[in-house]
This record gives structure tokens, C-alpha cells and sequence, in this order.
């Protein structure tokens, strides 16, 4: 079953190949305050950053608060170490280092006695064939504009899942699109993107992300979660599955990218 998720769901009739809906049980908790810690790294040069912060409600930035001292490192199955230094209240970074595909990496959290790893393999990149652009009259749902149509070739063997971020020149798009091959698998890919509009002279940027199974995981119940969670409350509806340990919510990914920029003609 391909898994695709975007906030526009009344637009995926648009997509090459239909997907199927699935029900996805998310546990609920209550907002009670929980340690977050947010980190990649990728294929291409750092510097890399962990944020790490506690919060009352995951989805309110405005309760959010960076959390200081905590020992933060990267490690590999090879036997590699990374040490992330704190720039600011939180904010742990490291730029000596780039991600290799086929290496597993760990981060490893330690904040006030308590322990927290995550675990990700970075995946080979699978290479953007080509992207074309379509124009979009608008309707009830969508603004009118040049929507942009991803190509991309699934690679023979199984598993694979995918994140594709899109970027308004340096701006990234908001809109959560993750994808597996389970009805795809080893075929070639027209893929429409829809959730961010583009007028004439704009430079679209599209990466796909070759992502493993835990990143999927937790980007498709945090797309999930977000959806539902409109009305800027304090209420927590439910947490997105995680792959730390020890209580934390948010997630570690070791994302291998590749991408391709188009920039809208003045004329279509």
C-alpha cells in the first residue's frame, strides 16, 4: 500500500497511482511536560543540528523552551563519534562530519541522569529523474498556479520509503509528503505536489528524501496528528510514534538527499 499523506487530501486523485486509506491508530496522552529532541543528518555536508527542548504541548511553539547541558553525541556501527557542542539554550550542533549511505548511526542524548537514543539507517539515495510543471486554475481547496510533477525511479528491491520536502526558493513548504514503494515497487514514479503553488519566475526546489522505516513512521503520524490539531489549543491530541527511547517524543533520521531545482517559466 503506498502511503500518501498531504493536508490537501481532497487533491490526491491527481497522484499517478491511487492509494489506498489507512486508519492509523495513534495513542492519545495527556499534555503532560515532555523532553523533544529533534535531529538529521544527511548525505550532503553539515553543520548538523539536535534540538532538544521540554514542552506542555508538542504542538504549541509558543510553550516551547530549549533545554541546556545535555551531553549530545552521534554514533556509527563502524565505531565513529560525533560530539555536538550547545550554541544556544538547545541547540547542539556539529559540522565535522557528513553522512555515509549504508552506515547506521545513533544519536545519544544525556540530560539530567536520564538517557535517550535513537537509532536510523541512512538509505541509498535514489535520484530525481526529472520534474515538469502544470498549471492549476484554482478551486475551493488549492490557489491558482504551477504545480510541480516529480519523476523518480523506485529501485528493485522492497522497503523503501521516501519524504519529499519542497522549497519556494530557500523557503521550505510546510506540507508533510512521505511515500513507500509497496504498490510501486521497482516503477517508475509521477508523483504531483501538490501544497504549494508557484507563479511565474519562481524557483521551485524539490528534494527526495530516501528515508527507513522509523522516520516514516513518525512523519506519517506526525502529519496525522498535525492535521487534526487546527485550532492552536493547548489540548495535545496524541504524540507521533518515536524511534527514542526513554519517553522522548520527537525522532532522529539519517536522511540521504537528492535534488533538482526548476525554475517556473514566464510563459506556459
Amino acid at each position: 500500500m503506498i502511503k500518501v499523506v498531504i493536508f490537501y487530501l481532497v487533491l490526491l486523485s491527481f497522484l499517478f497511482f491511487s492509494s489506498c486509506e489507512e486508519v492509523v491508530d495513534i495513542p492519545l496522552k495527556n499534555a503532560s511536560p515532555a523532553i523533544v529532541i529533534d535531529g538529521t543528518i544527511t548525505n550532503t555536508p553539515g553543520p548538523y543540528t539536535v534540538k532538544i527542548s521540554q514542552t506542555t504541548n508538542y504542538y504549541s511553539p509558543a510553550r516551547i523552551t530549549g533545554l541546556s547541558g545535555a551531553l549530545v553525541f552521534i554514533d556509527d556501527h563502524q565505531g565513529h563519534q560525533w560530539h555536538f557542542i550547545e550554541k544556544s539554550p538547545g541547540f547542539y550542533q556539529n559540522n565535522g562530519f557528513k553522512g555515509t549511505p549504508g552506515i547506521t548511526y545513533t544519536l545519544n542524548v544525556s540530560l539530567h541522569g536520564k538517557e535517550y537514543k535513537a537509532t536510523s539507517l541512512m538509505e541509498n539515495p535514489v535520484l530525481i529523474d526529472s520534474l515538469a510543471v502544470r498549471y492549476f486554475p484554482g478551486s475551493r481547496f488549492a490557489e491558482k498556479g504551477y504545480y510541480i510533477i516529480l519523476f523518480f525511479t523506485d529501485p528493485p528491491e522492497k522497503g523503501n520509503y521516501y519524504r519529499i520536502k519542497m522549497y519556494k526558493g530557500s523557503r521550505p513548504n510546510i506540507v508533510i509528503q512521505v511515500l513507500d514503494d509497496e504498490l510501486a515497487n521497482g516503477n517508475r514514479i509521477k508523483y504531483f505536489l501538490f501544497g504549494a503553488d508557484y507563479q511565474s519566475g519562481d524557483t521551485a526546489v524539490v528534494e527526495l528524501q530516501s528515508i527507513d522505516k522509523g522516520v516514516f513512521e513518525y512523519l506519517l503520524t506526525l502529519s496525522y496528528v498535525t492535521a487534526f490539531n487546527t485550532s492552536e489549543t493547548t489540548s495535545t491530541p496524541a504524540n507521533p510514534t518515536t524511534n527514542f527511547s526513554g519517553d522522548a517524543l520527537g525522532y532522529f533520521g539519517a536522511l540521504a538527499i537528492s535534488r533538482d531545482t526548476l525554475v517556473i517559466p514566464t510563459t506556459q
